[in-house]
């Protein structure tokens, strides 16, 4: 009985493959989708950890004002648990053009700390050599060996050289993006890194340190142990500062003292030692005027003597060269003469040994082709092959005939006795529907003739006169159904009277096969017999005529070379003698070549030792003129430089003194990864694929498994029949359910295998290498693996969900008789719709519509599941696309419609006020800036019980101006209002977080002080956390007046070339301390969220394919519950396209129910994703554009068009004697 019931659970699977494979494929699409999303963020984080701890990234970096000491990078690596420290030198840098500078920032580079991937090239190993940002290096469309000029800013530089060769180019672990920093240089932004060995820096001491934390290397970057670990360090490293500063402080105060005590003894020395020197010079120059005179007289005489020899000299020496070269190109032209004849010879004797050899072979293959012949021209004779192919032929095809004629009878006979059940089962059927149809018949045609009486009686209502009319052509449509049904079983007696026929024909056989396969073995066997003679005979023919055209070929070729090598032989001796001429002539010219070298040589000998001579009068002369001139000109430059380098001196050790009296102890600045540029933002992204992955994957998987629910509830409740027979034949209840909890369980959990495969590699895969656009180099270490986790909860929800459905509609079945199971159950009791009760609509809706609108309502279940899954569906696809319009757009709403201006000019809180009130005149003076509007911005923070935020705290200097600068609104109804003395103007995510409106207050804390802020208004805002005031309001609350330390400029020009120049300018100013301009801060933003746009993608595709999957498991289930109902009107005469329609309406119905009702269902969870999505840092829109909501619906209508189109191919092969006979 197991057997039975394990072979009829293999039948089953085989029987439904939609079924099993829609379940298959939905819990994979569900698990895929879960758990892919939810390995995404630790996979996101485990990849950039790889990159960090691959690349050595520093834990902690430490800068001081006084710069480090070898003994301080011993004292920092002396920190416990500081695994190393490393010191670097480090500034920032102009290059390019004066009207297109570009900042850079060059460092050291380290041993061990923050090491360079190299894209091309290689690391700088001198100090002319440097390695180069790559995105610098391609903007700037540079290449390998370029030289690359730098300036730096003001006189005291460090740097030993400005011209670097460019050895390579790549990335660097402190810059994961696009960004590189702000700077005090140029326009206020670095543009790219430039990384040269130490000794390119002329500074003793360290400009920043780097420190590696002992084990932080095996915790996650992001996670609370590392963050707790580096807090930790951070703090041992404070608390060590004070006293390293005050050592450092020491040591250069001490260290500086010194030198100016030796500079001001070293300048009275000087000015001594420069008076004796001066004096010593005027004599020593007026004796060297009078030997130089007497020398240069001299010289001038011998100098035209020794011109004339050396023209004479020339001449000859030109001649002689002449006729040595000529020399040269003959004996060249010999010997390569004979070395070619030597070739020529050797060559014709070797060819004339070949060709005798290949004489005698030619003539041994000549007799041997000619004999082969005569014996195979004999064998073909004896051997008869052509008459006996003849005969093969003719047998051929007399036992193709037989075998044919035996195929087609047994094919008639098999295709009879195949039909024969059927059309004796027809034949029934078909007298019991013609005894119906009878019965039918003689039952209309009575109450049409009551009817008819009633009528010609004039007492029948107009009711009856329209039933009489129907029962009219009822009877017309039965009379012709009567004479169809008699014509077929005609038909089918026609077929039944042949069975004996067959059965002889059948008996027959078994004989005709005997005979056909002896005739068969005999033909066989001759054929292979004649075929292998063919074969033999063919070869050797063909071996023969082979033979015979090579021996003709060679033949020729051999003729042709007797020929070349006579006229060979004769070229050769002509050359020969020609050879031996030459070479007579050659030794005659060495001869008189060598006599006249031996005269030039002489001559030469004598000019160069007079040459020599006057060389060196010469030089005596020169060395006397320049030393005189140098020692006049020195004495002067020594007068004036001495005078000169006294005073420099004297200022020098002025400004020494005011600098030490000003020295002050230094201070550390500690930062950690969290303050690299983009490194937060990387875990920012991480978290936004966590939250996305919180939400988004649950509704997503609820609508997938809730269908696999649905459709094994009604398998079970479609097979009951088959349970009550497997019960009634004395089968356990746990041995039925378990058929159908192993089918839940296998398409389930292999389904689920396939979805944690592919989700936890694919989707993890797809989002990191979107991201890796944004974050150069940080896909280079992909760390996707499985999530065990996700992929337990999402398997395990699943297969709790179908198996627990499946049971329990199990164990509602079982629960009855088995006679019950094998009745169909009876049909739920008709009831009139809430549409009928509208008779304006109900009365103008024919019978299809009517027919449509009652099933909608009478299968509850159906019509609710259905409306669910599309509905579910569409929410998933309008959330996705609601999320690429909550969050692509935000950047133009903050830096276009809210903040106005163009950037911000940080003052430097060191500069006086009239420095201050320069750079105000310059901004309000430039025709090119259309406003400057200064504030007071400080940073303060608030508590949220979470944590802390961080608030920026506006206030401006000028209302009217500001107002134009930043539009503060309320988001939902658009309202604008103005800063007034009532309280101040918090943005909305700082409202949200810290639950609070209008009217209300919120308490900010600065240096352990808190102040209670009065919350009038809240405005829209998407970045940071912003508190707007008043003058009056900041006073009243803090206390203090105002100081404004930063300035908000507007250009005119929306030239971004001159905005930088500008810029440049501004920053020349003592005032200026660093600008930033709102473009770069939107592009970087586009770029961030642009990398969600493949999450989003992702998102949107995945809720089509489940929407998809849905709706066509969902037309699956109905279809096949509703077999007999659909059966039933193709047999009354529905045509396919009626019964296609019968059924598709219902679902385009359902369709745009559910897609409505998905609408009102994704506003919904598209604002609760969008919350949950968010980081406290920034605030998302929270409206669809009306363009999502048309993509999502039209998607999902052509999804159920798509589907209704694939299974109006199933209602086509809908068997209709089959499916009414279900029952039975």
């Amino acid at each position: 009985m197991k057997k039975a019931l394990k072979k009829d659970f293999w039948m089953e699977i085989r029987k439904s493959p939609a079924r099993f494979i829609s379940i298959f494929f939905i819990v994979a699409l569900g698990v895929a989708f879960f758990s892919g999303i939810q390995a995404s963020s630790p996979d996101m984080r485990a990849s950039g950890d790889a990159y960090f701890d691959a690349n050595h990234l520093m834990d902690i970096k430490v800068v001081s004002t006084l710069g480090f000491e070898e003994k301080d990078i011993q004292a920092l690596a002396g920190v416990d648990e500081v695994e190393l420290a490393e010191g670097a030198y480090g500034t920032d840098v102009l290059c390019g053009e004066e009207n297109s500078q570009s900042v850079l920032h060059i460092e050291s580079i380290n041993d061990q700390v923050n090491e360079l991937t190299v894209s091309e090239g290689r690391l700088p190993e001198e100090k002319g050599e440097c390695f180069l940002d790559t995105a610098f290096f391609e903007s700037k469309e540079f290449s390998l060996g370029d030289t690359l000029q730098v300036q730096e800013e003001g006189e005291n530089g460090i740097l030993t050289t400005k011209e670097f060769e460019i050895v390579g180019h790549g990335s660097s672990p402190l810059y994961i993006s696009f960004s590189r920093g702000n700077t005090t240089l140029g326009t206020g932004e670095v543009d790219g890194f430039i990384y040269v060995p130490a000794e390119a820096f002329s500074q003793d001491t360290y400009t920043q340190a780097y420190l590696l934390v002992d084990q932080a290397a095996d915790l996650s970057s992001y996670s609370d142990g590392y963050s707790n670990l580096i807090k930790k360090i951070r703090d041992r490293l404070e608390g060590i500062e004070e006293e390293q500063c005050r050592i450092r402080y020491a040591d250069v105060k001490e260290e500086a003292e010194e030198e100016l005590a030796d500079a001001e003894k070293e300048l009275a020395d000087g000015k001594r030692e420069a008076e004796e020197e001066l004096a010593d010079a005027r004599k020593e120059l007026a004796d060297g005027r009078k030997e130089y005179e007497d020398g240069l007289a001299e010289y001038e005489d011998g100098k035209k003597q020794l011109e004339d020899a050396k023209k004479e000299i020339a001449d000859g020496k030109k001649e002689l060269e002449d006729g040595k070269k000529q020399l040269e190109d003959g004996k060249e032209q010999i010997r390569d003469a004979k070395k070619q004849v030597a070739e020529g010879y050797k060559e014709l004797a070797d060819s004339r040994a070949k060709l005798t050899d290949g004489r005698q072979e030619l003539e041994d293959g000549k007799r041997q082709v000619e004999e082969g012949q005569q014996q195979l021209d004999q064998q073909k004779e004896e051997a008869g092959l052509e008459e006996a192919q003849k005969e093969l032929e003719a047998g051929k095809e007399q036992l193709a005939a037989g075998w044919k004629a035996y195929e087609e009878g047994v094919s008639q006979i098999q295709q009879y006795e195949e039909n024969l059940p059927q059309v004796k089962e027809g034949y029934a059927q078909a007298s019991a529907l013609l005894a119906q149809a009878q019965e039918g018949y003689a039952q209309a045609q009575t109450a049409y003739e009551a009817l008819g009486v009633a009528i010609e009686a004039g007492i029948a209502t107009e009711e009856m006169k329209a039933e009489y009319e129907k029962l009219g052509a009822q009877i017309a449509e039965l009379e012709g159904n009567i004479a169809v049904i008699q014509e077929n079983m005609a038909t089918l007696q026609a077929i039944l009277d042949r069975e004996e026929e067959i059965a002889l024909a059948k008996a027959a056989l078994p004989g005709q096969k005997e005979q056909l396969e002896a005739s068969q073995a005999q033909l066989e066997a001759g054929e292979a017999e004649l075929s292998e003679g063919l074969k033999q005979i063919e070869a050797a023919q063909t071996q023969l005529d082979a033979a015979r055209a090579e021996i003709e070929a060679n033949e020729a070729v051999i003729v042709q070379g007797e020929a070349q090598i006579k006229e060979g032989e004769a070229q050769l001796e002509s050359a020969q003698a020609e050879i031996e001429a030459n070479e007579q002539t050659i030794k005659d010219s060495e001869k008189e070549i060598a006599e006249n070298e031996t005269k030039i040589e002489d001559g030469e000998k004598e000019i160069a030792e007079n040459e020599e001579k006057l060389a060196d009068a010469r030089k005596e002369l020169e060395d006397a003129q320049k030393k005189l001139e140098d020692g006049e000109k020195e004495y002067e430059d020594g007068k004036k430089e001495a005078e000169e380098e006294i005073a420099e001196g004297e200022q020098k050790l002025a400004d020494a003194r005011e600098e030490l009296q000003d020295l002050e102890v230094p201070q550390w600045y500690i930062t950690d990864r969290e303050d690299l540029p983009e490194y937060s933002e990387y875990g920012e992204n991480a978290d936004r694929i966590q939250n996305i992955g919180k939400v988004f994957p649950v509704i997503f998987f609820l609508v997938a498994a809730l269908i696999s629910l649905t459709t094994m509830t009604r398998m079970v409740e479609e097979q009951r029949t088959q349970i009550g027979t497997l019960k009634a034949l004395g089968y356990e209840k746990g041995e039925i359910a378990a058929k159908y909890l192993r089918y839940a369980f296998l398409a389930t959990v292999g389904g689920s295998i396939l979805g944690v495969l592919f989700g936890e590699k694919v989707l993890p895969f797809i989002i990191i290498k979107a991201y890796g656009i944004m974050y150069h180099s940080m896909d280079t270490q992909l760390r996707i693996q499985y999530e065990w986790k996700f992929a337990l909860i999402a398997s395990g929800a699943a297969i709790a969900c179908t198996m627990g459905a499946t049971f329990v509609s199990c164990r509602r079945e079982l629960a009855e008789t088995p006679a019950n199971l094998m009745r169909p159950p009876a049909p739920k009791e008709g009831k009139r719709v809430w549409l009928e009760k509208v008779p304006f609509i109900w009365k103008h809706l024919n019978f299809t519509w009517k027919s449509t609108v009652r099933n909608l309502f009478r299968y509850k279940k159906r019509f609710f599941m259905t409306i669910f899954g599309i509905s579910g569906s569409m929410a998933l696809m309008l959330v996705g696309f609601g999320l690429r319009d909550s969050i692509m757009d935000i950047a133009n709403i903050q830096y276009e419609e809210l903040q106005h201006f163009d950037g911000t000019v940080i003052l430097d809180e060191d500069a006086t006020d009239q420095e201050k009130e320069e750079l105000t005149e310059y901004l309000n003076g430039q025709e090119e800036i259309e406003r400057a509007t200064q504030v007071l911005m400080k940073t303060m923070t608030a508590d949220t019980g979470k944590s802390k935020l961080s608030e920026y705290i506006y206030v401006p200097g000028d209302m009217e101006s500001f107002e134009k600068d930043v539009t503060l609104r309320d988001r939902k109804t658009q309202e604008e209002f103005q800063l007034d003395d009532t309280g101040a103007v918090i943005s909305e995510k700082t409202a949200s977080l810290l639950d609070v409106k209008a009217g209300e207050t919120i308490v900010l804390e600065e240096d352990n002080r808190e102040y209670e802020v009065l919350v009038a208004a809240v405005c829209e805002n998407y970045m940071g956390h912003y508190v707007y005031m008043t003058e009056a309001v900041y006073r009243e609350i803090f206390e203090e007046e105002p100081e404004y330390n930063d300035i908000l400029i507007t250009y005119k020009t929306e030239e971004e070339s001159r905005m930088e120049e500008i810029g440049q300018e501004i920053l020349e100013k003592p005032a200026a301390l660093s600008i930033s301009y709102t473009g770069s801060i939107k592009e970087q933003l586009n770029r961030m969220l642009s990398s969600l746009g493949m999450v989003i993608v992702v998102l949107i595709v995945s809720a089509g394919m489940l929407a998809f999957v849905v709706l066509y498991n969902l037309n699956n289930i109905n279809i096949t519950e509703r077999q007999r109902e659909l059966a039933t009107l193709k047999v009354l005469g529905f045509y396919d396209k009626e019964v296609a329609g019968y059924v598709f309406r219902e679902n385009v119905l359902l369709t745009l129910i559910g897609v409505l009702t998905g609408a009102l269902l994704g506003i919904g969870l598209h604002r609760y994703v969008i919350t949950t999505v968010e980081v406290e840092a920034c605030m998302f829109g929270r409206n669809i554009g009306i363009l999502s909501y048309l993509i999502s619906g039209v998607l999902t209508c052509a999804f159920a068009l798509i589907v209704n189109q694939v299974m109006h191919h199933k209602l086509k092969k809908i068997n209709m004697v089959e499916s009414l006979k279900s029952v039975e």
